[in-house]
């Protein structure tokens, strides 16, 4: 009768490491399938000087004058963020510092990084800008807004998305 029992313990013990492995493999699965989900970059969007465009996490973006080939390919590189949760309250105000890799006409990249915060009072409406050396003369990099995908309470990169400018001055 013991002995008997020591088996029954032992199947069942064998019985719940394989039924762990299952519940493991299926797990790294749906982890796998999420992780090609985020996988996906967002097509690339054209646009000209000094007007707003907005951009995903990856998502990259030409600019050029009206009448030229683009001399610049933007693109969103990084995004650091924190959202206070619902429902909750926070020291720190909600924010989106995103990392832009800068290439111009030549192939030559730079990494450019804006910080915003969303601010209340009499704030002007971008509060980061940033100028930016390419093509043997400047441009300015405008950070609007920022925006997170509606109904997302714990949003990730994938769910944020920024508003830019690029204005070239007519100074070199």
């Amino acid at each position: 009768m013991k002995h008997k029992y020591h088996f029954t313990y032992l199947n069942l013990h064998s019985m719940s490491k394989r039924l762990l492995l299952a519940v493991l493999g299926l797990s790294l699965a749906a982890c796998q399938r999420a992780d090609e989900e985020n996988d996906i970059v967002p097509a690339a969007v054209a646009t000209t000087f000094d007007q707003d465009f907005s951009l995903n996490y990856r998502q990259q973006a030409t600019v050029s004058s009206a009448s030229s080939q683009p001399e610049l390919t933007v693109a969103v590189a990084d995004l650091n963020y924190k959202f206070c949760p619902k429902n909750a309250y926070c020291f720190t105000a909600d924010f989106v510092n995103p990392t832009l890799s800068v290439t111009d006409e030549q192939g030559q990249t730079q990494e450019v990084k804006l910080s915003m915060r969303r601010m209340t009072g009499n704030y002007p409406a971008w509060s980061d800008t940033a100028s930016v050396r390419a093509n043997g003369r400047r441009y300015m990099f405008y950070y609007i807004i920022y925006d997170v995908k509606a109904g997302c309470d714990n949003p990730e990169k994938k769910d944020i998305s920024i508003a830019l400018r690029v204005s070239r001055p007519n100074n070199k």
